[in-house]
C-alpha cells in the first residue's frame, strides 16, 4: 500500500474521527466534498474548517504522524480494522482467518436464554451487523470463505430459533438475506459442483424451519451445472429408495425434493407414483386429480377424484367436491354436479355456500328451484338448531343466516322481517339499521339504542367516544321525526344509569 493509498484510506474512512473525535456508525458513508465543517471559537472571530481543508492539511503532514493517529483510532474502530485486514490479506494473497468471523457469528446468534417478542428486533440487529461483515468479505473477493460462513450461520439460525418468539418473522428476513448471500457467494466462488450438490442436499434434508437451500435444483442450477444436478438427483433417489425399501413413509422433505425433480423432468407418471404413497387425506387425491387434469388426462383425473370421495365420504375437502362438480359438468352429468354443490351447502348452510349453489344452478337453469329448496332447508335447520340449543344451553339459535342471505339479495324488507321474527347478530342489526334509517327512522332508533349499552360496557375511552357518536346519531334521527322530548328523556335516563363514568359524562355533555 503506497502513501497515496494510505492517505486516501485515512481521509475517506476516518476523516471525521480525526477532525471531530468520533468514528463512523455502521453503514454510514462519508463524502469528503460534502464534509461537515468544524468551526473553532477564538477571540478574533470564527473560521470555518471544511473537509477539503482537512484533506489538504493531512496531505502535507509527515506520514508517521498520520500513522500514529490511525493506530490510535484502530484500537477502537473495529470496522476500520476489519477493512484494513481485508485489504492487506487480499494484497498479499493470504488466507482469511475465519476464526474471528465464526466467533462473531456465534456470539450474535447466542440467545443466552429465551428471547421475548419485544426483544427480537434488537437481537436480530446484532445478527445483521455480522452479516454486514460477510457482505464486505464477499465484496473484497473472498467468495469461498463467505460461502463457508453462510453455511455455518445456517446451523446457528436453526439453533437460535428454538429459543425465540419470532411471531413477527424477523428470522425470515435473516434467512432470506443469508440464502441470497450464500447463492451469490457460490456463483462467484464456483466450488466443485459435486461437493456443492452434496452439501446442498444435506442442508435441505435437515428440514430447517427456515428452509435453507430449499429448491436447490432450481435456485442453484447454474452453479451446479449438469454434473452437480446429476449428483443431487442421485442422492435424492438413493434416499427415497432407502425409505421405500424399509417400508417407511418418506419424509416430507425428501417427498418434496422428489416431486420437484419429477416436475422439472415433466414426468407425470413419476409424480403420481410419489403422490400415491401418501394418500392420507382427500386433499392428496385432489392433488393427483389436478396433476392429471393439467396433463390433459381428464378421465384419469375424474377417476382419482372419485376415489378420494370414496375414501373420505364425510366432511370431505370442499376443493375435491368442486373438482368433481366441474368434471361432471364437463361430462354433462349435471345432476351429479349439482348434488356436490348441494352437499357443501347442506354441510355448511351459510352465505358463501348458498352463493356457490345458486351460481351453478343458474348455469343449468335451476336457480329458482335451487333457491326455494335451499331456503326451506335452512329454515328447517334453524328450527332444529333452536330446539337443540334450548335443550342443551337454554338459548335459541337466531336467523342471522337468513338475514345475511336476504341482504345479499338486496331484499331489505325480507331481511328486516326475518330479523324481527328470529333475531340476528349485532353486526347484521347495525347493517339493517343503516340501510333502513332513511326511509324508516322510527324502526331503526331502538336498534341503535340497544347497541349503545354493549359499547359502553367495554369501559374504555375509545368505547365511550364510539357510544357518544351513536347517541348523537340517535339524536339526529329522533329530532328529524319530531321526537325531541323522547330523545331528551332517553339521554337523561342514559346519564342517570352511567353517572359514575366521568369520562363518558364529559362526552355526553356535548350531545
Amino acid at each position: 500500500m503506497n502513501n497515496s493509498d494510505f492517505k486516501e484510506l485515512i481521509t475517506t474512512n476516518n476523516l471525521r474521527a480525526l477532525a471531530g473525535g468520533r468514528s463512523f456508525e455502521r453503514g454510514e458513508e462519508y463524502n469528503i466534498a460534502e464534509a461537515s465543517t468544524y468551526t473553532p471559537s477564538s477571540s478574533g472571530g470564527k473560521k470555518t474548517i471544511s473537509g477539503t481543508d482537512i484533506r489538504t492539511w493531512l496531505e502535507l503532514q509527515d506520514p508517521k504522524m498520520i500513522l500514529d493517529m490511525l493506530m490510535v483510532q484502530l484500537a477502537s474502530d473495529g470496522r476500520l480494522r476489519e477493512e484494513l485486514v481485508l485489504k492487506i490479506t487480499k494484497e498479499k494473497s493470504a488466507c482469511i482467518d475465519l476464526t474471528s468471523y465464526r466467533k462473531g457469528l456465534r456470539a450474535a446468534f447466542h440467545t443466552g436464554g429465551f428471547i421475548d417478542y419485544d426483544d427480537m428486533s434488537e437481537f436480530t440487529d446484532g445478527i445483521d451487523d455480522e452479516l454486514d461483515k460477510l457482505d464486505r468479505l464477499l465484496e473484497e473477493g473472498f467468495a469461498t470463505e463467505t460461502m463457508q460462513l453462510c453455511e455455518f450461520a445456517f446451523e446457528l439460525t436453526d439453533k437460535a430459533l428454538d429459543d425465540c418468539d419470532d411471531s413477527n418473522g424477523y428470522f425470515s428476513y435473516i434467512a432470506e438475506r443469508l440464502g441470497a448471500l450464500h447463492l451469490e457467494a457460490c456463483s462467484v466462488a464456483k466450488p466443485d459442483p459435486v461437493q456443492l450438490a452434496r452439501r446442498l442436499f444435506a442442508i435441505e434434508l435437515k428440514a430447517s424451519d427456515m428452509e435453507f437451500c430449499c429448491g436447490a435444483t432450481d435456485n442453484y442450477k447454474e452453479v451446479l451445472g449438469q454434473e452437480g444436478l446429476a449428483e443431487y438427483q442421485r442422492l435424492a433417489k438413493a434416499e427415497w429408495a432407502q425409505a421405500i425399501a424399509q417400508g417407511t413413509t418418506p419424509s416430507r422433505v425428501i417427498t418434496g425434493i422428489m416431486e420437484s425433480l419429477a416436475l422439472a423432468d415433466g414426468d407425470v407418471d413419476a409424480l403420481i407414483a410419489i403422490k400415491k404413497l401418501t394418500l392420507t387425506s382427500a386433499n392428496n387425491f385432489l392433488d393427483i386429480a389436478e396433476i392429471c387434469r393439467k396433463a390433459g388426462r381428464a378421465d384419469e383425473a375424474l377417476e382419482w377424484a372419485e376415489k378420494g370421495l370414496q375414501a373420505f365420504p364425510k366432511n370431505t375437502n370442499s376443493g375435491l367436491l368442486d373438482f368433481l362438480a366441474e368434471e361432471y359438468h364437463r361430462c354433462k352429468r349435471y345432476d351429479e354436479a349439482y348434488r356436490h354443490y348441494w352437499t357443501q351447502f347442506a354441510d355448511y348452510p351459510d352465505l358463501h355456500h348458498y352463493i356457490k349453489l345458486l351460481d351453478y344452478a343458474k348455469k343449468i337453469n335451476r336457480n329458482q328451484a335451487a333457491r326455494d329448496e335451499a331456503l326451506v332447508f335452512l329454515r328447517k335447520k334453524i328450527q332444529h338448531d333452536k330446539a337443540d340449543r334450548r335443550e342443551r344451553w337454554g338459548s335459541a339459535a337466531d336467523h342471522s343466516r337468513l338475514v345475511e342471505i336476504f341482504l345479499w339479495e338486496k331484499d331489505t324488507e325480507a331481511a328486516w322481517n326475518e330479523a324481527k321474527l328470529g333475531g340476528c347478530n349485532d353486526h347484521l342489526w347495525l347493517k339493517l339499521a343503516t340501510v333502513r334509517e332513511k326511509d324508516y327512522p322510527l324502526d331503526t332508533v331502538p336498534v341503535y339504542q340497544r347497541m349503545v349499552e354493549p359499547i359502553i360496557s367495554r369501559m374504555k375511552n375509545d368505547a365511550y367516544e364510539e357510544a357518544t357518536r351513536m347517541v348523537k346519531h340517535i339524536s339526529d334521527l329522533m329530532n328529524g321525526i319530531g321526537q325531541q322530548a323522547e330523545f331528551a328523556a332517553y339521554l337523561a335516563d342514559l346519564k342517570l344509569r352511567h353517572k359514575l363514568k366521568r369520562n363518558l359524562m364529559k362526552l355526553l355533555a356535548g350531545v
